[in-house]
C-alpha cells in the first residue's frame, strides 16, 4: 500500500520573490522556445534547478547540474528558499481555464514511499526511454532533491479530502497567480488530519499520470544510496518520493496527444493510403472546422490525417470488420489492440514510416493542439501530422492494471502539476 507522511519542504520565500514568477512546468515539458521566455521572468524561476541551460563551455565539473546546486545553496543561503521548520503535507488547488470553462483541481503533496521489490502500489502506462532517466539522475546526484512532484492518481468515491479535509482548513497559507492560473497552498502541521490522509491512501491503487521516468529515476536513487550507506530499513529520505496525489472522482482534464512528423522520409500519401486503407475508412474534407468537429465527436476510433501537399484533411474510421490480428505484432497487450494509438503506432507509424518506439523521441513532435499540428503541415514545416482523440481515465487506468504500456505520449493530463510549489529533500 502506498505510505505517506509528511516532509520538511523547502520552498520560496513569498517575502524574496513573486511567487507567481518563479514556478515553471516540469523539465518534460519545457520546449526550447518556452526556455527563454521562463528565464526572463525571474533569476530565481525554478526552471534554473530543473532545466538549466546548457552552454558551449560546459565541463564535468561546470555544467547544468552542478549549477543547479550551486542555485540551490546560494539560495537558501540568501533566504530565497527557505525550508518548513516541521514536517507537513500540502494541499493545493489549481485553478485554470480550458476553453470557456474553469476547473479547479486538489492536490495533496506529500512524501510517500516508493514500490519494493514486487510490490505493486503504483501503476504507470507508458514506455520509458533510458535517456531521460540519466538525466534526471545526474540531476539527483547534485541536487540530493526532488525538484518535481510525480503526478498519482488515485480512487475515491467519498471524496474523503473534499468533504472532510478540506473544510477543516481554513483560509490558504499561500495564494497567488501565474500565467493566467491561480494557486492556493494549505501547509499542514496537524498530526490528526495527516493521519487521516495517510489511512486513506491504505490499500489504494495509484496511477503515475505524470513523471514516469522521474519515479523510475528515484528509485535508482535509491538503491544506490542504500548501497553507499548501508541504510536499508525503508524509512531513510531517499526511499521516499515526492507526489502529487489527487482523486479521479473529483474530475480531470485529460488532452489528447497529437503526433507531428517533421520528416517523412519520403513518404507520401499514397504510401500511407495503401496501409491505412486496410484498417480505416478515409473521409475526405476539405473545411478545417467541420473536419475538427467529426474528429472529437468521434472518440476513440477516429485519427485525423493532414499530409504535406495535399489540399484537405483526413478523418480516418477503424473500419468494423479490420483483421487487426494481421497488423498488430503477437506481442501487443490484447487491452491495447483496439486502442487507435496502438494501430498507429504498430501498423503505421513503424511499418510504413519506420518509426519505431524507441525512435520516437526524435522524429515525432507532439502537441495537444489540433491547429498547432495542422499548421506545421500546412504551412510545409513538416510532412504529416496524425491527430487522436484522448483516452478516457478509466481506460488508462485499465491499460495500468493490465500491467501493458501505451506508447510515449499518449494523453496529457492538463495542466502539468508546477515545479516551485514546495521542494522534497532527500
Amino acid at each position: 500500500m502506498p505510505r505517506i507522511r509528511p516532509f520538511k519542504g523547502v520552498r520560496y520565500n513569498p517575502e524574496k520573490v513573486d511567487l507567481g514568477k518563479v514556478i515553471c512546468p516540469p523539465y518534460d515539458a519545457v520546449s526550447a522556445t518556452e526556455m527563454d521566455e521562463i528565464y526572463a521572468l525571474s533569476p530565481y524561476n525554478a526552471v534554473r534547478l530543473v532545466l538549466g541551460r546548457q552552454l558551449p563551455k560546459d565541463t564535468k565539473e561546470n555544467n547544468r547540474y552542478t549549477r543547479a546546486a550551486d542555485f540551490l545553496q546560494t539560495w537558501m543561503k540568501e533566504g530565497v528558499l527557505i525550508q518548513d521548520r516541521e514536517p507537513a503535507v500540502y494541499y493545493h488547488e489549481h485553478t485554470y481555464a480550458l476553453g470557456d470553462h474553469t476547473h479547479t483541481r486538489k492536490g495533496i503533496i506529500a512524501s510517500v514511499r516508493m514500490d519494493e521489490g514486487d510490490k505493486k502500489s503504483f501503476r504507470s502506462y507508458e514506455y520509458t526511454n533510458k535517456a531521460p532517466k540519466l538525466d534526471r539522475l545526474r540531476l539527483m546526484n547534485e541536487v540530493h532533491m526532488n525538484m518535481s512532484s510525480v503526478f498519482g492518481i488515485y480512487s475515491d468515491t467519498k471524496k474523503t479530502v473534499d468533504t472532510k479535509i478540506r473544510p477543516a482548513l481554513g483560509a490558504p497559507f499561500l495564494e497567488f497567480d501565474s500565467q493566467r492560473e491561480t494557486h492556493r497552498i494549505w501547509i499542514i502541521h496537524d498530526l490528526e488530519i495527516i493521519d487521516q490522509l495517510s489511512r486513506l491512501m491504505q490499500n489504494k491503487k495509484v496511477l503515475i499520470a505524470d513523471g514516469q521516468h522521474r519515479y523510475e529515476t528515484a528509485r535508482m536513487y535509491r538503491d544506490r544510496m542504500r548501497a553507499a550507506t548501508g541504510k536499508n530499513d525503508g524509512n531513510q529520505d531517499f526511499d521516499y518520493i515526492q507526489m502529487y496525489l489527487v482523486n479521479k472522482e473529483d474530475g480531470l482534464t485529460v488532452l489528447p496527444m497529437h503526433r507531428v512528423v517533421p520528416d517523412s522520409m519520403g513518404v507520401g500519401l499514397v504510401d500511407l493510403e495503401y496501409r491505412i486503407k486496410e484498417i480505416f475508412n478515409m473521409i475526405p474534407y476539405d473545411n478545417r472546422k467541420n473536419f475538427l468537429s467529426t474528429l472529437n465527436k468521434g472518440g476513440q476510433g477516429h485519427v485525423g490525417l493532414c499530409v504535406r501537399g495535399i489540399p484537405r484533411y483526413y478523418l480516418l474510421e477503424l473500419c468494423e470488420d479490420a483483421d487487426f490480428d494481421r497488423f498488430l505484432p503477437s506481442s501487443v497487450h490484447p487491452r491495447l489492440r483496439n486502442m487507435a494509438v496502438t494501430l498507429l503506432h504498430e501498423s503505421v507509424l513503424q511499418p510504413v514510416l519506420g518509426i519505431s518506439h524507441a525512435d520516437a523521441g526524435s522524429r515525432i513532435l507532439y502537441t495537444s493542439s489540433a491547429d498547432e499540428a495542422l499548421n506545421l503541415v500546412t504551412k510545409e514545416k513538416a510532412d504529416i501530422a496524425f491527430l487522436l482523440n484522448p483516452a478516457g481515465i478509466e481506460d488508462i487506468m485499465a491499460v495500468a492494471e493490465a500491467g501493458a504500456r501505451l506508447p510515449q505520449n499518449s494523453i496529457s493530463f492538463y495542466p502539468k502539476v508546477p515545479s516551485g510549489l514546495v521542494f522534497h529533500p532527500l
